[in-house]
């Protein structure tokens, strides 16, 4: 019996991001150290089915299942694995690298059924995720925290279906222009727009809308640097050096970040080393005020000075040119041994979780 780690990548998923999720994994694929781990690869289509085996990569890239067969995942905790749908047999993993960006990849959802399974898995716990994929409830929790995060305002599509007038001169009223409006439940800065006269704004909320049922309208933060933070660990989590983008265009949209090749990443960022030694405080306090395990990229807006928290990212990119990975290289940590961190880090809490007492003992009986 092989004596390595059985470590199940999930890749592709539903959202918007399903392409992204699927260029993560196979970097994580590759980084995987050989020695250590044995790898499952686990695809989910665009209709939300599960396929396990070799061609699980492929089957994603064609559209049609090769060398895999369907599963689901086992959810008892004594038969941890996927099980096959045409003949019930199991395939047994020891953890999980969800490889998923957007809904119902790192907004607590799939987290929730690896609770369930009783199953280790790589990144934040469903709680922790829900609020950092919710940009609206991370800037209430943040703010409670006395974080600094950037004026704005939210509202849902319910609201702008019976009263858009109203939500309008409210905005106009409360933040005027510029401004920027975001779907306030997706990443890799889909559905976001910048919006400068008052017909912009409602095409801007209406895109939006398209993508998330609540939407983020914020106040632009003019000549702000963007920067960004990568933060590993549980307990005693650690804050890479910052880096800092300068897109090419007026912000750091989806092109940028994917497609295009125009956008600078500075790493470490042309700062103060007071600054980034602020930066990374804040970081490391806006991890802990959400509750984050495993991994999260912290990113900031800094303004003469000011530095608002723009996002928590749980379960950043982790393509060839993703921020995440290289903060940590330019921090002395190689991607495949940020790998190995990060499975490690899994594997840890879950022994943890498992250590909690689950029943109590009582002098005298409950009566029933």
């Amino acid at each position: 019996m092989s004596s390595k780690t059985r470590v199940a990548l999930i890749f592709g998923g539903v959202s918007t991001e399903h392409e992204v999720s699927i260029v993560s994994a196979a970097s994580i694929a590759r980084s995987l150290d050989p020695e250590r781990y044995e790898a499952v690869y686990v695809a989910i289509d665009k209709t939300g089915a599960w396929f396990l085996g070799p061609g699980a990569f492929e089957t994603l890239k064609s559209g049609t299942p090769a060398q895999v067969e369907r599963v689901i995942l086992s959810t008892d905790p004594k038969r941890r694995g996927f099980l096959h749908l045409d003949s019930g047999e199991l395939t047994p993993v020891d953890v999980i690298f969800p490889v998923l960006h957007g809904p119902r990849g790192e907004d607590g959802t799939i987290q929730g059924m690896f609770e369930m399974a009783g199953i280790a898995y790589v990144g934040c716990d469903p709680l922790s995720a829900a609020i950092a994929m919710d940009k609206d409830m991370t800037k209430r929790v943040l703010a409670q925290r006395g974080i600094a995060v950037v004026k704005g305002t939210c509202l849902n599509a319910w609201m702008w279906k019976v009263s858009s007038d109203e939500v309008l001169h409210e905005i106009l009223n409360t933040l005027g222009f510029p401004l920027f409006v975001k779907p306030a439940t997706l990443g890799s800065s889909v559905g976001i727009s910048r919006a400068t006269h008052e017909a912009g704004l409602k095409q801007a909320i209406e895109t939006a809308l398209g993508f998330s049922r609540k939407v983020i309208v914020e106040k632009a933060v003019q000549g702000a640097l963007e920067i960004e933070v990568a933060v590993l660990g549980n307990n005693e989590p650690r804050a890479s050096v910052p880096g800092q983008i300068i897109p090419a265009g007026e912000f750091y949209d989806y092109a940028a970040k994917y497609i295009e090749s125009s956008t600078d990443l500075v790493i470490p960022a042309r700062i103060g080393r007071a600054l980034a030694e602020s930066i990374q405080f804040i970081a490391l306090d806006a991890y802990d005020a959400l509750g984050c395990t495993g991994l999260a990229r912290v990113d900031f807006l800094v303004s003469d000075e000011n530095c608002y928290v723009n996002e928590l990212n749980t379960l950043p990119g982790f393509t060839s040119i993703s921020m995440y990975p290289k903060l940590w290289e330019a921090t002395g940590v190689p991607y495949p041994l940020l790998i190995t961190l990060l499975i490690d880090l899994a594997l840890q809490r879950h022994a943890a979780q498992d250590g909690l007492t689950r029943t109590i003992t009582l002098e005298r009986g409950l009566g029933l």
